[in-house]
């Protein structure tokens, strides 16, 4: 008789029937932990490449599927985006001690000065959490209040930042080739378009999904309340915060 190696109870099939652990357990390897890393990104439990294709093809059917409770195929949407936030980031680690700073990717100021939108880079996630209990607010405000709460919401403003930071990650491959093919540095600002693009898209996708009227005015404020608070913040908010919370003498 085998015994569960975590719980000790009897082993009667592949998985333990009373904490759900694999009977047998492998040494730990090198193969091991690839294995468990490349599984962590790929396995569809997790859902992670699934809902990354899903939340860039039809971004509204899946965030409603998962607020309305098919979540098992889909990546939870705090860990997609701070996974896409730490990919993202270290992307552009390996790029500066590559190329050098601001050699590929030309940040221009994107925040304020150099010295603080390179702060708020290497603090993204914090610079965008800030922001999303707004977004939240006026997309249940505007469409989602007579379905789902607000943090129900909340999960269709996460999902999206998640995949914003998947488009910062796919402008910042391209900046890395078209730098090896011409010799040349890309403005961050460029990416703004895949974001602006991106938003525009999802807000259309997912409001023409639900039961509410005036579809076209609701979605339409809401882009242009999101687009005015994310702008706001990254110049006129952020720079005099971090300069006079994080950055001083």
């Amino acid at each position: 008789m085998e015994y569960c190696k975590n719980c000790g109870s009897k082993l009667h099939d592949k998985y333990c029937a009373h904490c759900g652990q694999i009977a047998r357990t492998e040494r730990i390897t090198l193969v091991y932990l690839l294995h468990e890393f490349f599984h962590f990104f790929t396995h569809i439990e997790r859902g992670f490449l699934y809902t990354s294709w899903h939340m860039l093809t039809v971004p509204g059917k899946t965030v409603k599927e998962y607020v309305e409770g098919k979540r098992r195929t889909h990546q939870s949407p705090i860990s997609y985006f701070f996974i896409w936030t730490a990919v993202y980031i270290l992307l552009l680690f390996w790029i500066e001690r590559r190329f050098g700073e601001m050699v590929v990717i030309d940040y221009k100021q994107y925040y304020g000065p150099v010295i603080t939108t390179r702060f708020a880079i290497s603090h993204l996630s914090i610079v965008l959490i800030v922001t999303m209990p707004f977004l939240v607010l006026y997309l249940w405000l505007l469409v989602t209040r007579k379905q789902y709460y607000y943090f129900e919401t909340m999960i269709a403003v996460i999902y999206v930042y998640g995949t914003v930071i998947l488009l910062q990650f796919v402008f910042a491959v391209s900046a890395v080739i078209v730098h090896l093919l011409n010799g040349v540095s890309v403005g961050l600002g460029i990416s703004d378009i895949l974001k602006i693009g991106y938003i525009i898209w999802f807000a259309f996708d997912f409001v023409k999904l639900l039961p509410v009227k005036h579809k076209f005015i609701r979605t339409t404020a809401f882009i242009l309340l999101a687009f005015g608070t994310l702008t706001f913040w990254r110049i006129y908010g952020l720079p005099p915060i971090i300069q006079s919370f994080f950055l001083r003498d």
